[in-house]
C-alpha cells in the first residue's frame, strides 16, 4: 500500500490534463479570490484535507498566499507560512538541480554511464546496457521499486540509522541484504522503457555525495538552499524538529475520519523526504522560471533549466522531462506533485507567463492537481 502511494506520486493529470473532484467535468466559474477560497474550502470538505497551503507566485515574487484548516488536529494547530509540510516527489526536483550542477560543473555528460563514478556498480540483470545520467533523470534505468525493502525503510519519529549509500548498495549489488534480481529490476534493458523509479532517484543522492565528495544533505544546503534563501527547507527530520518551525501533522483517513500518521523519514530520502514551506517552493520555481538566476545568483544555466521542460523520451513517455514533467498539457504547466503516508503535494509553473501555483495538503488519499489548475488559471486572469 505505501509503494502504490509513492508510484502514483504524478499520474492524475499528466494523461487528460484533469483532475477528479466532486465538481465531475463541469466547468468551474472563478473569477475572483473569494470564488477560489470557497472552491478550496468545498474541496478540503470534500477530500477530508486537515490543512492545505496555495501559494501563486510570478517570477517577481508571491502574489497570494492561503493557509488553511489545521496544522495538527489532535493539538488544535491552525496552518501557518512557516509551517512545515513533507514534500513526496517533489524532493526529487531538487535532488534533479544537485545533480545537474554538477553536471555543469564539467563532471559528466548526460549520457555517460554512472558506474564509473559510484562507490559500487550497478548493472541491471540480463543485460549489458549501462545505466546513463540522463536514464536516471527520465526513469528509464529499469532500476524498479520492490515494495518489502522500501517499506522496511519507513522511521518515525527518528532519521534512518543507515547511510543512503549503504542501502543502496544493499539493494542494487548482487549479494546484498536487500537484493533481489527480479523485483529490484524491470524486464527491459535501460534506456528502452519507462517506468517510475523511487530508487533511481535515491541513487541520485548517492551520486552526488561521490562526484563531489559531500553529503548529501549538506551539498543541498551549500549550493541550493542557502544560495536561494529557502531557509526553511529540510532534508533531516532532527534538523526539521529543531529548527522552530512547526511540523505539518500527515494524515490518511480511517473511514472518514483523517488518522495521525506520525512524522516519519525514509533510508530513501532523496526521492520524497524533503520538508519545506510553500513560499520556500515557490522561490525554487521562481528561479527555475527565470532561467535558473535568482536574486544575483545562477542555480543552473538557462540552458540546462531548458532541458528540464523539454520532453526527453518522446518515444517512451511524451511528458517526460529531466526529474520534472508536463503536468497539465492544456495548461501547458511544468512541474512535480507526490503522494506518500498522510501527505498529497503539487507545484508547476508555466515556461512562459512565467506563473505558478503550488499546493501542500496533509492528507495522503487527497488529489490537489485540479485544485492547482484552478489557482493558475485564476492567477492568469489576475497577474498576466
Amino acid at each position: 500500500m505505501v509503494m502504490l502511494k509513492r508510484l502514483l506520486s504524478y499520474t492524475l493529470l499528466i494523461t487528460l490534463g484533469l483532475g477528479l473532484s466532486h465538481c465531475g467535468k463541469k466547468e468551474l466559474d472563478i473569477q475572483t479570490i473569494e470564488d477560489l477560497e470557497d472552491y478550496i474550502q468545498d474541496e478540503m470538505d470534500f477530500q477530508r484535507i486537515p490543512a492545505l497551503s496555495m501559494v501563486l507566485f510570478n517570477a517577481d515574487g508571491i502574489l497570494l498566499e492561503r493557509y488553511y484548516g489545521q496544522s495538527d488536529i489532535e493539538n488544535n494547530i491552525p496552518l501557518g507560512s512557516d509551517h512545515l509540510f513533507l514534500l513526496a516527489s517533489i524532493s526529487k526536483v531538487v535532488t534533479a538541480t544537485a545533480l545537474l550542477q554538477l553536471h555543469e560543473n564539467g563532471f559528466f555528460e548526460l549520457d555517460d554511464p554512472i558506474n564509473p563514478h559510484l562507490p559500487f556498480e550497478v548493472n541491471v540483470p540480463g543485460t549489458t546496457t549501462p545505466i546513463t545520467f540522463r536514464m536516471l533523470l527520465t526513469h528509464t534505468s529499469a532500476i524498479a521499486d520492490a515494495d518489502d525493502a522500501l517499506d522496511s525503510q519507513y522511521y518515525y519519529g527518528e532519521d534512518s540509522p543507515m547511510a543512503l549509500h549503504t542501502f543502496l548498495q544493499q539493494y542494487l549489488v548482487l549479494g546484498g541484504q536487500f537484493y533481489n534480481a527480479n523485483e529490484n529490476f524491470a524486464d527491459f534493458a535501460p534506456g528502452t522503457d519507462h517506468e517510475y523509479s523511487n530508487m533511481g532517484s535515491a541513487l541520485i543522492g548517492v551520486l552526488v555525495e561521490n562526484i563531489s565528495g559531500t553529503d548529501f544533505n549538506t551539498y543541498c544546503k551549500q549550493y541550493i538552499f542557502e544560495p536561494l534563501g529557502m531557509s526553511d527547507t529540510y532534508w533531516r527530520l532532527d534538523e526539521s524538529m529543531g529548527s522552530g518551525n512547526p511540523l505539518v501533522m500527515p494524515y490518511d483517513l480511517d473511514g472518514n475520519r483523517p488518522k495521525a500518521v506520525g512524522h516519519y523519514t525514509n533510508t530513501d530520502y532523496p526521492n520524497g523526504g524533503l520538508r519545506s514551506t510553500g513560499r520556500d517552493l515557490a522561490t525554487l520555481l521562481m528561479t527555475f522560471s527565470k532561467g535558473g538566476s535568482h536574486n544575483g545568483h545562477q542555480l543552473l544555466s538557462n540552458q540546462t533549466v531548458e532541458q528540464m521542460i523539454t520532453p526527453q523520451i518522446p518515444q517512451l513517455e511524451p511528458t517526460m522531462g529531466l526529474h520534472m514533467f508536463l503536468m497539465n498539457r492544456g495548461l501547458g504547466l511544468w512541474g512535480h506533485d507526490g503522494g506518500e503516508q498522510g501527505v498529497a503535494t503539487t507545484m508547476a509553473y508555466h515556461p512562459t507567463t512565467r506563473i505558478g501555483a503550488i499546493v501542500l495538503t496533509n492528507q495522503g488519499e487527497a488529489d490537489p492537481d485540479e485544485i492547482l489548475a484552478e489557482c493558475y488559471k485564476l492567477a492568469l486572469k489576475l497577474y498576466e
